[in-house]
This record gives structure tokens, C-alpha cells and sequence, in this order.
């Protein structure tokens, strides 16, 4: 259930001389009458009658008073519910479409005056005199919640969406099953509203609570950064990799950041392990090319292009042969063959680079360009392998294109066009 406001704003109501148990009785008779009749006046009057009861000293204590308190804000939220559903334009015609509308719109106050009157009444029940009550009323409040995160999270509002599924989560635990999918859609509100620290609360509490994904550990890892916590995203990352040791996507995270330290030896290192531990694992390889790719081709803290190292094309051919190895273990891994055409693609930028260096060396340069068409070569097949895994990549078919056309190919361009 939806955690509530803790701040308890005191009714000032003056001393009165009449019986205040009458007050919560005159309350019961009021809302069982609107129950009947569905008249809000006889609601409104069970309101004001519980409200008096609730603040004064002789019934304040009662679990009897809290528990019609309870009962009373109920239904309060219940009728403003039925009135915003009544707001639902007529050409909404599904039900549940215009349930989940009226969820979105509704003002929450009374529920969660509902929930506050609930809690204090359990423990004020001692006796259980009223625990079936507070069970079935419980029990009604619960299936709101979902409807209400629902609702409010179609309705563009965030915050209230996100401690809903937050609450639906928690009392998933109470009844014994953890329904994970509610804390995502908790995470998910909390990035859309940029609150950094419930996107860490979730985040943790899925990773203590043993429900985590790879995404838990990574996405804690990025929010920690974003908070200035190196140390903290680090150790994040670290905790990841112990609990999914593969999982890519965690060793990647890891690589970039001992890259970015400069740690490129320990990087690779790291990668030298994850694949001795599983040698058949095509990503860890594909993970290696990686590395060696943004150790040759680095960029500052704004991704802007940094000078080549010196041996950028010892880096690049171990780039190379790690893609490779990846395309061999996995013939229809994508980002292997995708990556490949990359490699070659940009080495041959490079190269063109050094040609132009040439201009005035003839002889040199018929050899440059000659690397330069043989690099442009290697790309194409590459990037054919990768369309053909993936049809609908129109990125890759403009790169291949450009490549068809700078290797003296016009007819395959053509005939790549007629595959829009």
C-alpha cells in the first residue's frame, strides 16, 4: 500500500458537551445509509461526525473510531472516483480504459487519510475485535493500488505513479511473492522524474532483496556517477560482475572505466579472464575487440576525438583478430560483424589520411591507396554479414553503400537500393 504522508495535520475542533461514542456511531449509521442510498449528503455527515470522534479525547484512543475513520475516507475516495469516471468523455466506450482514466485523475487525499486511519487502528485493536474488518478493508484498498499506479503513470504523473508501484511491491512481500515487475515500473517513474536517489533506493533494494537484473547493478552504477560517487559506481560495477560474471554488458561498463583511469592493461586483463574461464563465449571476445578499439581510437571526458596512439595499427589488428575469433564461435552475432566493418571502415579513414600525407610521393602513395581499397574490401563482406542478420538496419546498408561505390561497385549499390 502507498506509503503516506507522515505529517498529521490536528482538526481544531472546540470542546463539546454531547457524548463523543454517539458521535461514532451517529458516523456508522451515516455511512451505512450513503452505502444504501448512495446520498453524499449522508457520506458527508458520517465525515464530520468521525472527524469530531477522531480528534476528541474520549474516542481518539478507540480502535472502533479509526477503524469507521478508515471505512468513512474510503469511500470518500470511492465516490470521487465514480465522480471523475463520470468526467471520462463518452467516446472513451472501454471500461477498464476509462477505470484506468478516472485512477489517473483522482485526487488521492482521502485514500491516503483511508490508509492512516487503517494503521493506527490495527494496533489500537487489541482485543482483534475489528481485525476482520481491517482485513477486508485492507484487502479492497490493495486492489487500488495497482490501478492507481497505472493510472496515474498513464496520466503523465510520475511521482505519485512511482510510490504506488513502490507500494504494490511491498505488499507483494507481505503476502509471500515478490512481483519484481512492480519495483521496475517503480525505477522506471523514478529516472522519468530524474530522482537520482530513488533510482539508487530501487536499484539497491533489488539487489539486496535478491531479485536483481545486470540492468540493477549497471543502471546503480550510472546514477552513482551522476551523484559524483566514483568510488560507489565502481564498486557497483564490481558487485555486478561477481554476481553475473557474464554478462557483457557489466564487463564492457567495467572495461570503459579502468580505459578511462587509463587501466588499460588491467582491462585487458580482466577480459584475458572472463575468457579463459569460458574460452567458447563469442562476447567475451567481442567484448576484447571493443577495448582494443577505444584504446585505439580514444576520446576525452566529452567524446571528443583524441590523437591516435603510435601503434594505432598494431591496436587496430588486435581488434581485428578479437572480432574475428567472436564471428567464428558465433556465426550470427551481429555486433561481432557489425563491429568488423568498423574496424576495417575506419582503419581505411586512417590510412586515406596517411596517403594524402603522400600526395607529393608517388611511388608511396600507389601503395597507401592500395592498403587503403584492400581495408574497404575487407569491410564489405563484414557489413553484408551484418544486413544479412539484421534486414532492417538502414544505417549499416548507407555505410555499405558508400563502401560498393568508393570500391568501383555501382551495380551492387544499385541493387541494395531495391531493398528499402
Amino acid at each position: 500500500m502507498k506509503k503516506v504522508s507522515k505529517l498529521f495535520i490536528a482538526l481544531s475542533i472546540p470542546a463539546v458537551a454531547f457524548s463523543q461514542s454517539a458521535k461514532v456511531q451517529t458516523a456508522w449509521r451515516s455511512l451505512q445509509d450513503y452505502e444504501t442510498s448512495k446520498d453524499v449528503s449522508s457520506l458527508m455527515k458520517a465525515k464530520e461526525c468521525i472527524d469530531l470522534a477522531s480528534n476528541h479525547e474520549d474516542t481518539k484512543d478507540k480502535a472502533k473510531t479509526w477503524v469507521y475513520r478508515a471505512k468513512v475516507y474510503y469511500d470518500l475516495f470511492k465516490n470521487s472516483l465514480d465522480q471523475e469516471e463520470k468526467k471520462v468523455p463518452a467516446t472513451v466506450t472501454n471500461k477498464n480504459e476509462r477505470l484506468t482514466k478516472a485512477y489517473g485523475a483522482v485526487s488521492t487525499t482521502d485514500y491516503e487519510e483511508a490508509s492512516k486511519a487503517l494503521e493506527k487502528a490495527i494496533p489500537l485493536d487489541k482485543d482483534k475485535a475489528y481485525q476482520a474488518d481491517c482485513g477486508m478493508l485492507g484487502m479492497q484498498m490493495l486492489n487500488d493500488v495497482n490501478n492507481l499506479a497505472v493510472g496515474k503513470y498513464n496520466a503523465g504523473k510520475y511521482k505519485e505513479a512511482m510510490e504506488f508501484f513502490e507500494g504494490s511491491y511491498e505488499a507483494s512481500k507481505m503476502m509471500g511473492k515478490k512481483d519484481t515487475s512492480m519495483l521496475t515500473n517503480a525505477l522506471i517513474c523514478a529516472q522519468k522524474e530524474k530522482n537520482y536517489e530513488k533510482i539508487k533506493t530501487y536499484n539497491q533494494k533489488a539487489i539486496d532483496e535478491k531479485v536483481a537484473t545486470p540492468y540493477n547493478y549497471g543502471n546503480l552504477s550510472d546514477v552513482k556517477m551522476v551523484l559524483k560517487d566514483t568510488a560507489g559506481a565502481m564498486q557497483a560495477l564490481q558487485a555486478g560482475r561477481v554476481a553475473f560474471p557474464t554478462n557483457v554488458d557489466l564487463m564492457n561498463r567495467e572495461t570503459d572505466y579502468l580505459m578511462s583511469k587509463g587501466k588499460n592493461q588491467e582491462a585487458l586483463a580482466n577480459l584475458d579472464k572472463a575468457i579463459a574461464s569460458d574460452p567458447k563465449n563469442a562476447k567475451f571476445y567481442l567484448a576484447k575487440g571493443i577495448a582494443y578499439y577505444g584504446m585505439a581510437n580514444p576520446k576525452d571526458a566529452s567524446k571528443k576525438d583524441l590523437d591516435k596512439p603510435k601503434n594505432f595499427d598494431e591496436i587496430m589488428g588486435n581488434a581485428e583478430v578479437s572480432y574475428k575469433k567472436a564471428t567464428e564461435l558465433d556465426p550470427k552475432l551481429y555486433e561481432a560483424w557489425f563491429n568488423l566493418g568498423l574496424v576495417y571502415n575506419n582503419w581505411s579513414i586512417e590510412q586515406q589520411k596517411r596517403c594524402d600525407d603522400l600526395i607529393k610521393q608517388a611511388t608511396k602513395l600507389k601503395e597507401c591507396d592500395a592498403k587503403t581499397q584492400d581495408m574497404l574490401l575487407k569491410a564489405i563482406p563484414a557489413f553484408e554479414k551484418a544486413i544479412e542478420i539484421n534486414p532492417s538496419d538502414t544505417g549499416t546498408k548507407k555505410v555499405l553503400k558508400r563502401l560498393y561505390l568508393m570500391t568501383n561497385q555501382p551495380e551492387k549499390a544499385e541493387k541494395l537500393n531495391a531493398t528499402k
